[in-house]
């Protein structure tokens, strides 16, 4: 049994479904069949999957060649460190090889790297291609598939180049989540809680009660888990697409971890949902120093980022060091920063952030020397 979320624009901008069930792929590949019917379709897809036969991947591109006038399959490498430039070359000189129309369509295949390069290069291509994403990890199907932004990395900081190009439809299909190895698994856990901690102490509560059973995967919970998480992100993003308000709060943690990210060169010392969900943790730290929230609701967020099998802290991760002061220069990077002054996402309690971008540089700079061991 499926469940339909539509994502409405509130001028009526864009109008379309995510829907959200187990081994559901084909079945509304079938509702859209009229976006990709005698049209010319490439599937860009992870590397991870394959072609085998009565795989998913395999299922997908033997029902599109029977209704698509064309289908062409592409694949690139799902890594933070391969969302850059020369990806998007490669993806554009790949495609128009293929002879697209207008009318052709792209689907993407794969986590949020595939997501969002696939989105961005549609968006771009022929001023505009339509695309479907197919999330297949937890933190695409609850996070970037959801609210049409695409983009690339640079070396000057993550997503720094990029569109809104919203999608004709998203279909999550929970039962492809058993296929993840455990530390993507887990790093999508980051999304959800944050989606938690901005708005809705009652799924704080629901994840912090049920969590073992969401951990493994087990149904109804990990269904309504992904479900109730795309419903916040698209109540917000519906109100709010391209950020001038209050779609801000997605990014709770986000200014933090994009700085370790960046300083890292994407490297797979520490990907995006470890470094979120420090980033989530360093977030209450700040706000609690700020005296914006009590030091009790920040040991429960960390408690909950433990319980998902997530660093809380970025001394946790041994393989990597930083410089304090290179990290703070990373920060202005960071999209939000406004007038030269750094923007941050704060809270004053479980389910309820705020924005806040009036924090003394100082206060920053010895709130870094508490967090990172030099």
């Amino acid at each position: 049994m499926s469940k339909t979320i539509f994502i409405r624009e509130i001028n009526g901008k864009f109008d379309y479904p995510i829907v959200i069930g187990e081994k559901i792929i084909l079945q509304k590949i079938k509702f859209v069949e009229k976006e990709i019917k005698n049209k010319k379709v490439i599937i860009i897809y992870d590397d991870y999957f394959n072609l085998k036969k009565n795989s998913v991947l395999y299922d997908l591109n033997h029902y599109m060649l029977k209704i698509a006038n064309d289908v062409k399959l592409i694949s690139i490498k799902s890594r933070d460190k391969n969302k850059n430039l020369k990806t998007l070359r490669f993806l554009i000189n790949k495609i128009l090889k293929f002879n697209i129309e207008r009318n052709s369509i792209v689907i993407t295949f794969g986590g949020g790297v595939i997501g969002d390069i696939g989105g961005f290069v549609s968006s771009i291509l022929l001023r505009g291609l339509s695309y479907i994403q197919i999330p297949t990890t937890l933190l695409a199907q609850v996070d970037s598939s959801v609210g049409g932004k695409t983009g690339i990395n640079t070396s000057r900081g993550k997503n720094l180049v990029g569109t809104f190009h919203q999608p004709k439809c998203v279909i999550i299909d929970t039962k492809i989540l058993k296929t993840l190895p455990k530390r993507e698994l887990y790093a999508g856990f980051a999304e959800v809680i944050k989606y938690s901690l901005i708005m809705d102490k009652n799924f704080y509560n629901y994840l912090n009660i049920n969590y073992d059973k969401i951990l493994n995967l087990k149904e109804p919970y990990i269904k309504h888990t992904v479900y109730k998480s795309c419903q916040i992100k698209s109540q917000i993003v519906s109100k709010d697409e391209k950020e001038n308000g209050i779609r801000a709060i997605l990014n709770l943690g986000h200014t933090f971890a994009h700085a370790f990210e960046s300083e890292l060169s994407y490297k797979s010392d520490l990907i995006h949902g470890e470094a979120v969900a420090i980033g989530i943790c360093m977030a209450f730290r700040l706000s609690s120093k700020l005296n914006l929230c009590k030091n009790s609701e920040v040991k429960k967020v960390e408690n909950l980022i433990s319980k998902y099998k997530l660093p809380t802290t970025i001394n946790e991760i041994k393989t990597i060091s930083f410089k304090r002061k290179s990290v703070f220069k990373k920060l202005f990077s960071d999209k939000k920063v406004k007038d030269g002054k750094l923007t941050f996402i704060l809270c004053q309690s479980i389910g309820k952030a705020m924005i806040k971008n009036d924090i003394d540089e100082n206060t920053i700079i010895n709130f870094l020397k508490e967090e990172i061991n030099e």
